[in-house]
């Protein structure tokens, strides 16, 4: 069952305060406007989809970029650390966590 910050709807997901809208492809972040590249989007849905569990590299290079891990393997540590700084900008509070060496957690509040 979702909790009040875990809301799905068909076109929407809020989770710790990051609002994603999948009808126009935008995020909101503490209620503000966060601009993204098309694999930052699905990167994010990815994470927050799987909210509190390892959403491990080898699941994220086959979804996101369509390949095995070792042929994107500095693409998926650039697209997330341009995401982090994204969102830094708008709050120091940490929503992804890294795991070393194996993947990332999108923490639930």
């Amino acid at each position: 069952m979702l909790t009040k910050e875990q809301q799905l709807t068909v076109d929407k997901l809020l989770i710790a305060q990051v609002e994603l809208s999948f009808l126009n492809r935008s995020v909101i972040f503490l209620e503000q406007p966060m601009s993204t590249t098309g694999l930052e989007f699905n990167l994010l849905a990815l994470l927050m989809n799987n909210a509190g569990s390892l959403v491990i590299r080898e699941v994220i290079a086959e979804r996101i970029f369509q390949r095995k891990l070792a042929r994107c393997d500095k693409s998926i540590n650039s697209h997330m650390a341009n995401l982090r700084k994204k969102l830094l900008v708008i709050s120091k509070r940490t929503v992804i966590k890294t795991v070393k060496g194996r993947g990332y957690i999108f923490l639930k509040p």
